[in-house]
């Protein structure tokens, strides 16, 4: 009796380590492709409609479904393919390979954020990932040279417009910033394209989320900017802050 009741015990732990290992996080989802031809498809329970999927050589097959080989195919060919949107609207997505989480993992590069890929794992083959849709890179030195350059951006209160619509255009041409413009027009100079989640533009989104909780808005950033209780001295405070966060990881990380 001993022995069994010491047996379901290992057992025990050793679902609840699975689970563990298993259980995404609260801001992830997960999704299930399947292979259909030459392409790997699939959607989400949780983010019904929101589909994806990766467009892979002729000669791929249900056979060569593996974690190895698959890296394999996206580390030796220039991998594409789409997420699409509830109401048919298409986006391209860009498939690399980064290290994540002491590990190598599939990364997925969108106009709405790059993401990489979590829990990927193989079943009835079946591809199942999870990635976390509010995800913020590490912090890298260039984030540091994108803020100098948002404060030279607005560096006083006449360089800051009050009517962000998220198209840059008169913004560049004007040289009169809204927060967002600034963020997304100095990502790109620095790094020669922009990221929606990266890791500035997400740590400023956080910082607006702290220090006016309950906000409510829908586009965090433009809101804020537009909000007519915001003045120009907090725009210069959030970034403050963006900034030092950022600086101080960067620190943290060379210790």
């Amino acid at each position: 009796m001993k022995l069994i009741l010491i047996i379901l015990g290992h057992l025990i732990l050793l679902s609840q380590v699975t689970l563990g290992q298993n259980k995404i996080c609260e801001t992830c989802v997960e999704y299930t492709l399947a292979l259909t031809g030459d392409k790997l498809q699939g959607s989400s329970l949780q983010f019904a409609g929101y589909d994806v999927s990766m467009n892979l050589p002729t000669d791929f097959s249900k056979d060569s479904l593996s974690i190895d080989y698959l890296f394999t195919v996206i580390r030796n060919n220039d991998i594409r393919g789409d997420f699409i949107f509830p109401n048919g609207k298409t986006t391209e997505i860009k498939y690399s390979l980064i290290p994540y989480n002491d590990t190598l993992t599939v990364f997925m590069k969108t106009s709405n954020g790059w993401y990489p890929w979590d829990k990927l794992r193989i079943e009835n083959n079946r591809l199942i990932f999870s990635y976390d849709y509010w995800y913020r890179p590490p912090a890298s030195n260039v984030d540091l040279e994108i803020l100098n350059l948002c404060f030279d951006y607005l560096k006083d209160s006449t360089k800051w417009h009050q009517n962000d619509d998220r198209n840059c255009d008169t913004d560049r041409l004007d040289k009169i910033w809204s927060l967002f413009c600034a963020i997304r027009t100095a990502s790109i100079k620095k790094m020669g394209e922009y990221n929606h989640r990266g890791t500035v533009i997400q740590t400023t989104r956080f910082v607006i989320d702290e220090l006016y909780p309950n906000h409510g808005y829908a586009h965090t950033l433009m809101d804020f900017n537009n909000d007519p209780n915001t003045k120009y001295s907090d725009i210069i405070n959030v970034l403050t802050i963006t900034k030092d966060r950022i600086d101080k990881e960067l620190k943290e990380n060379e210790k």
